[in-house]
């Protein structure tokens, strides 16, 4: 029996005053005073007893010398005790960590110590329990370690997901990262969506927050599984969830396509409310401190691939709390066959946003202005830009489409009023070719009105060619033969011999001024004369008068 309380007892605390009592029966003599009888008759270990032993015998302690008062063994069992505990014998599992010593030293108290052992075990392939690690960093880095009390929340209430119906999004900030690329600091956040019944989770570092990024994220996290969760659990967002509300909340329009495409609901967590999806939150912690804390990157598309291998071998592998399952087994098992098939085509990535029609029939969307029909002109619409299309909706009606283009643009003619569609179709060829089928003396003063400055002039050419329509095509073709003539081929020549009637027959002088002929010296001189003599005689009458 006596082995039985050996280990009964062996675990207990040892006290000044149990020292003091092995040194009092060692001190004594006989034959019940070996080590083997002192440790038959307290109930310690031989080793134990033989440690104090040896340690008190170095401080002088000598068998059956003298004896001595109760002061005197007290201040020899506390300095006993005092020497015993600066001595520590290293075992194997202490002695395994010691070529890691270095690489501890720069990281505890910075990165969790449970990463730590993870790291250590999984790319050093150290065999050492955690107990034996915990015990080594906190002898060694005791102003480092602070053990901190844990709360236990149980969920046995949510445990109860099937398999495939639910995934839990979140959105979190990790830090300032250093891009080497780029060689300045930038903002580095996270996407993380975790499956409720397998706890199995998809990490996507991001460098902003806005839609893109998001419906980004979730098409990458799809691929990731292979299928898709029946409903989405998301933080309320701007980028995904317009408005937050508790029964009725609206959908970003980007985000209400994706989650079409893919066949899946979505169900916002209330505003302020982690715990309605619990399961994503306490991944965060875990995936900012296991995947992020210590670690440098390249690039982003470098600690993106890292993260999808820290998702399968790392966070997948270990034996989760709650399930008491590998995630990354729990969903090859029974939730990656539960999950809604990806569709055939890939969701094409879109943006939604709103501008307003500026006056000249066009709004700007994507850095480009596209054209909108007149009528919407100081109205704000909705617009969907995709990879390739343009969609411009006024509601939910389709108001016209563009293939989406750089700067410069898309323009519709049959979008503006028709008198402008009639001026902008009126290019310089289009009006030469309408001048020829009227006559030659109308295509020859056309193409030298457009000679110099084609464009410049072509709101003069178009009201030229517009006096056909009030005048007659032929009245026309001779008003540009005598303007022609007189080396006036301008619109305001012309017009002013049809309104005169001139375009036929000679203009007479005014007094003073040389009779008119068809001599094209002399009718050079009926330029300011036009509108007759006895307009020009009234005035001239006029004058003297008042003179």
């Amino acid at each position: 029996m006596l082995p039985q309380r050996r280990i009964a007892v062996a675990r207990r605390s040892m006290r000044v005053a149990d020292i003091k009592e092995i040194l009092v029966q060692w001190e004594a003599g006989g034959a019940r005073s070996t080590i083997s009888g002192i440790a038959a008759t307290l109930g310690y270990s031989r080793p134990t007893v033989r440690k104090y032993v040896r340690v008190a015998e170095h401080a002088g302690l000598v068998r059956g010398s003298r004896p001595m008062d109760e002061a005197a063994w007290e201040r020899l069992a506390r300095a006993v005790v005092a020497h015993v505990g600066t001595i520590r014998q290293p075992g194997t599992a202490t002695a395994r960590l010691a070529p890691y010593h270095d690489y501890l030293a720069e990281r505890v108290g910075q990165v969790r110590l449970s990463v730590l052992h993870q790291r250590l075990c999984d790319e050093h392939h150290l065999a050492v329990s955690w107990a034996t690690f915990y015990r080594y960093v906190r002898t060694t880095w005791p102003e480092r370690v602070q053990p901190t009390a844990q709360v236990t929340v149980p969920l046995t209430a949510l445990t109860d997901s099937p398999p495939g119906d639910e995934g839990q999004v979140d959105f979190f900030y990790v830090g300032r990262w250093e891009d080497p690329e780029s060689g300045r600091q930038r903002r580095l956040s996270a996407f993380l969506l975790t499956l409720a019944h397998s706890r199995h989770a998809f990490l996507f570092p991001v460098l902003g927050a806005d839609a893109r990024v998001w419906l980004e994220a979730h098409v990458a996290a799809f691929t990731f599984f292979g299928g898709a969760p029946r409903r989405l659990v998301p933080d309320n967002l701007a980028a995904g969830i317009l408005k937050a509300d508790r029964y009725d909340p609206r959908v970003n329009r980007a985000y209400g396509e994706l989650v079409r495409h893919y066949g899946c609901l979505v169900d916002p967590a209330r505003v302020r409310r982690p715990t309605d999806k619990p399961r994503v939150e306490r991944n965060v912690d875990y995936a900012r401190h296991s995947f992020f804390d210590g670690r440098t990157f390249p690039s982003l598309a470098t600690m993106r691939a890292e993260a999808a291998r820290w998702c399968q071998e790392v966070a997948g592998q270990r034996v989760h709390g709650t399930t008491c399952e590998r995630p990354y087994e729990a969903f090859l098992a029974r939730e990656q066959a539960a999950l809604l098939p990806l569709p055939p085509r890939p969701w094409e990535p879109v943006t939604w946003s709103s501008a307003k029609v500026q006056s000249d029939c066009r709004l700007q969307a994507g850095g480009a202005p596209y054209s909108v029909p007149h009528a919407y002109v100081g109205r704000r619409l909705d617009v969907r830009l995709g990879g390739t299309l343009v969609e411009i909706y006024a509601g939910a009606e389709l108001v016209t489409s563009h293939v989406r283009q750089d700067a410069g643009g898309a323009t519709r003619l049959e979008h503006y009023p028709a008198p402008i569609q009639g001026f902008l179709r009126a290019t310089p060829a289009v009006c030469r070719e309408r001048a020829h089928t009227i006559g030659a003396a109308t295509g020859e003063l056309v193409t030298t009105v457009l000679e110099p400055y084609a464009v410049h002039h072509l709101r003069e050419v178009q009201a030229l060619l517009r006096l056909a329509e009030r005048y007659g095509a032929g009245r026309l073709e001779q008003a540009c033969r005598r303007a022609l003539d007189v080396g006036d081929g301008r619109y305001r020549t012309v017009r002013g011999l049809l309104e005169r009637d001139l375009e036929a027959g000679p203009a007479e002088a005014a007094p003073g001024a040389a009779t008119v002929t068809t001599e094209p010296s002399v009718l050079k001189q009926v330029g300011a004369f036009l509108r007759g003599p006895a307009t020009f005689a009234a005035f001239a009458r006029t004058l003297w008068e008042v003179r």
